[in-house]
């Protein structure tokens, strides 16, 4: 009855063999589409599909580490203020800061582009002004709908680094990290922030494949699912 082409399709089918109408009067009508929604969640949970892997893949940018700035900070405490030897023209909000000869660093919390002022989340002690620093970006953001890394990520000129988890990063790179590119490992701090072992140290173009987390089947587009695995979304709905 059901070519299963779409969202559409497919509730029709498990209607159909449930006996209901498929009019849209059928009580179950409402039922069957979550259903097929969940059953649509579990395909996708069980097995990174070649169908959802991106075209193209993920692509994002390294920052180059800040080195020519020195920092006061008054006095230490939490959501502390800071003042920079002078103006960033971009927003480091979110970058960590290591004073020169210190063993530990801290995140600015805040800061507006072409601003010298920030705010320091937790300052453990005083800086003196002229203070040196090292302002860096061991983190990167990637796609809203990455689900799965089909392997690592890829430097610009072809050197990869590999996925990991956090535990391991702790135990092998703990805080402060050193500046080296290209790290040798990576690890996902959620959905969609990583962190490097070593923070770049240069730009870089880096590029990742990944699996997308599909969104909802629906309406009468085409499933992007393939034809011949369209019939697990009617078996799953009937089920």
């Amino acid at each position: 009855m059901s070519n299963y082409d779409s969202f559409n399709d497919i509730v029709l089918d498990v209607l159909d063999r449930m006996d209901e109408n498929t009019d849209g009067t059928s009580d179950w009508d409402a039922a069957i589409r979550r259903a097929i929604v969940r059953a649509h969640h579990h395909l996708h949970a069980v097995q990174p599909w070649w169908w959802a892997l991106a075209d193209p893949p993920g692509a994002f940018n390294t920052v180059a580490p800040i080195t020519n700035r020195t920092l006061t900070v008054a006095a230490a405490g939490i959501a502390v203020a800071g003042t920079l030897s002078s103006s960033i023209a971009t927003s480091i909000a979110g970058y960590k800061v290591r004073p020169g000869g210190k063993d530990y660093y801290f995140r600015v919390t805040a800061h507006t582009a072409g601003a010298a002022a920030i705010t320091i989340d937790a300052a453990p002690e005083a800086l003196a002004a002229g203070t040196t620093t090292t302002i860096f970006q061991e983190e990167g953001n990637l796609a809203a709908d990455l689900g799965l890394f089909q392997d690592g990520l890829w430097t610009s000129d072809g050197q990869f680094i590999e996925l990991t988890d956090q535990e391991f990063m702790k135990r092998e790179y703990p805080d402060p990290p050193d500046g080296a590119w290209p790290a040798k490992y990576f690890c996902r701090l959620g959905k969609r922030k990583v962190r490097f072992s070593t923070y770049p140290t240069e730009v870089d173009r880096v590029e990742y494949a990944y699996y997308k987390t599909p969104a909802d089947p629906s309406g009468a587009t085409d499933l992007v699912i393939d034809q011949n695995f369209r019939w697990l979304l009617s078996d799953g709905g009937l089920y």
